[in-house]
C-alpha cells in the first residue's frame, strides 16, 4: 500500500510539473522536474506498454500470462525522484499491468537495499532482485563492455540505440550469463555527467587537488584522475554529506541526480564537461530470469529494452529543466570547452587497450 501511494504521488507531481513545462514555465519549488514526464511514459510504447504495445495487445497478454506468479524487486541507489527510478516505476506499471498483477514488481529507490554492487551480487546468488548497473561496473567481467562507459565515446543520447544495438554488445549481454548477470538492456540513458563542485572549471589544471566522486569502476575513477581531479569512489547516498563535511570537494554526476539529491545546496557549480554519457544496464540473475517462463522473460526484456528507448529523449528534456531550477536556486551551470577534457583521457583509451575498440564499435554503430 505504501509503495502504491508513493508511486500514485510521484506520478500526480509528474503531471503538474509536465504542463508548466509545456507551457514554457521553469517551476519552482521544491518539487523535482525529474518528474516530469513520468505519466506520458507509463501510459505510451516503452513505459507504459512498452513490451506488449498498444491496449488491444495489453488485454490480450494479459490474459495469457495470468498463469504464472513472481515477483521480483527493482532497486537503485538513486532517488525517488531521479529520471532512473521513474523508469523503474513505469517498467513496474507495465509488467503488472500486462500479467494482471501477477508478476508482482516492488521499487527500492535511494539505496534502500544495499548499493549496486551488493545487489547485483544478491541477484547472482539467485534473489528475485533487479538493479541499474553500468557498463563501467560490468567491465569487472568482461573488460571490452567497459567502452560503452568511457568518456567522449558518443556525442549524444541519439547515438546509445546505435551503439548498444551492435552485435559487439549483444555479444557482450550475452558472455556476462556465464557470470550470473542477466543483463535485460544496455541502454537507459542516465545524462550527461558534469564536475559539481564549489569552483569554476574550465580546463582540467583547475581539478588539481580536488576529491571528486565518481563511479566506483576503475575505468571511471582512471578517467576522472586523468581529466584532472582525484577520482574518488563512494556511494551514491554519500555524496551530499560527503561534500557538506568536507570529506570530497564534489563529484561528477548528471544534472537529473544533481537535482533530485539537492546537491545545489552544497555546490555552487555545474561545469558542463559532459565527459560520460551515463548509460544504465538494468540487470538481474540469471538463476532468477531462467526461473521464468519464456512469456515472462521476453516481457522483462522487451520491457525494459523499449523503456530504455524511450526516456533517452524525455532524460535530454529533463536535465535542461534541472539546470533551470538550479539555476534559480543560485547555482551557477557553467559552460565548458570539452576540448582539452577529451584530450586528457587519450591516454587512459590507450592503457585500457579501448583504441582500435572504439573505432570498431563505431564503425559498426555506422558513426565512423
Amino acid at each position: 500500500m505504501r509503495r502504491n501511494i508513493l508511486r500514485n504521488v510521484c506520478v500526480a507531481t509528474a503531471i503538474t510539473l509536465l504542463a508548466l513545462s509545456l507551457a514554457g514555465c521553469s517551476g519552482g519549488g521544491d518539487k523535482a522536474p525529474a518528474q516530469t514526464t513520468a505519466e506520458p511514459a507509463t501510459e505510451t510504447t516503452a513505459g507504459g506498454g512498452g513490451a506488449v504495445g498498444g491496449e488491444e495487445e495489453k488485454t490480450g497478454s494479459a490474459s495469457a500470462l495470468e498463469g504464472e506468479k513472481t515477483s521480483l524487486s527493482l532497486a537503485n541507489t538513486q532517488p525517488d525522484t531521479d529520471v532512473e527510478s521513474l523508469q523503474l516505476y513505469a517498467c513496474e506499471k507495465t509488467i503488472e499491468e500486462a500479467t494482471g498483477g501477477n508478476f508482482n514488481i516492488e521499487v527500492f529507490t535511494n539505496s534502500a537495499l544495499g548499493d549496486t554492487d551488493d545487489i547485483l551480487e544478491q541477484a547472482i546468488q539467485g534473489t528475485a532482485v533487479l538493479t541499474v548497473t553500468d557498463p563501467g561496473r560490468l567491465a569487472d567481467y568482461i573488460p571490452d563492455y567497459g567502452i560503452l562507459q568511457m568518456p567522449y565515446i558518443m556525442e549524444d543520447h541519439t547515438k546509445i540505440d546505435a551503439i548498444t544495438g551492435t552485435d559487439m554488445v549483444k555479444e557482450w549481454e550475452k558472455g556476462l550469463e556465464e557470470y550470473g548477470v542477466k543483463v535485460l538492456a544496455s541502454n537507459w540513458y542516465g545524462g550527461a555527467r558534469h564536475f559539481v563542485c564549489n569552483k569554476e572549471v574550465n580546463v582540467p589544471a583547475d581539478l588539481n587537488g580536488l576529491k571528486i566522486r565518481t563511479m566506483g569502476s576503475d575505468l571511471c575513477i582512471q578517467s576522472v584522475t586523468a581529466m584532472g581531479a582525484v577520482g574518488t569512489a563512494m556511494s551514491q547516498s554519500e555524496i551530499y554529506s560527503g561534500i557538506e563535511q568536507k570529506a570530497i570537494d564534489g563529484c561528477e554526476n548528471q544534472s537529473t541526480s544533481t537535482y533530485a539529491s539537492r546537491l545545489y545546496e552544497v555546490c555552487s557549480y555545474v561545469n558542463k564537461t559532459g565527459h560520460f554519457m551515463l548509460l544504465g544496464t538494468p540487470a538481474t540473475g540469471t538463476i532468477y530470469f531462467n526461473s521464468l517462463s519464456e512469456d515472462y522473460q521476453k516481457l522483462l526484456v522487451d520491457t525494459f529494452r523499449e523503456n530504455g528507448t524511450e526516456y533517452q529523449a524525455i532524460c535530454a528534456e529533463m536535465e535542461i529543466e534541472c539546470e533551470k531550477q538550479m539555476e534559480e536556486a543560485g547555482m551557477t551551470i557553467h559552460d565548458v570547452d570539452n576540448t582539452p577534457f577529451k584530450e586528457a583521457v587519450e591516454p587512459v583509451y590507450e592503457k585500457l587497450g579501448y583504441n582500435d575498440l572504439r573505432d570498431q564499435i563505431l564503425t559498426e554503430a555506422g558513426l565512423k
